[in-house]
């Protein structure tokens, strides 16, 4: 029997992201039911079903370009889960919202959600992310 599930994690602590870099999803503010954990970097979905994910990521390029954003699952990019801005001035804060909707496979696959920062280099200040099995 599967239940209703929620977390929400934060990190508003300076991260120093590279190109490629996994972003750190920080601690757990709040949590139930038992189809979601943090685990490390990454947000395990345990139970079959859809998860709405939303994320919200403050990130100051160290130079100018384009810096990205991508939602993974179990490493790979989910499809339009991604968020990118341009800036004109290095260490110029942009803010980076992502929304999806992930179908977890039944059988025992387990999933693991991640986010990678691509493009520019990056100063991460927030990390935001809301998981919840609808």
């Amino acid at each position: 029997m599967s239940c209703k599930s929620a977390i929400y994690t934060v990190n508003t602590g300076t991260q120093n992201v590279a190109a490629g870099g996994t972003l750190m999803l920080g601690s757990i503010i709040r949590r139930f039911g038992c189809s979601v954990n943090l685990n490390g970097n990454g947000i395990n979905l345990k139970e079959p079903g859809y998860y709405d994910v939303k994320a919200s990521i403050t990130a100051a390029p160290t130079a100018i370009g384009t810096v990205t954003v991508t939602l993974f699952r179990n490493g790979v990019a989910v499809p339009g889960a991604t968020a990118s801005a341009a800036v004109s001035t290095a260490n110029n804060p942009v803010t980076l919202p992502i929304a999806a909707l992930v179908r977890e496979n039944c059988c025992g696959d387990d999933s693991t959600l991640t986010l990678v920062l691509t493009g520019t280099a990056a100063n991460v200040t927030n990390v935001a992310v809301v998981v919840e099995r609808i």
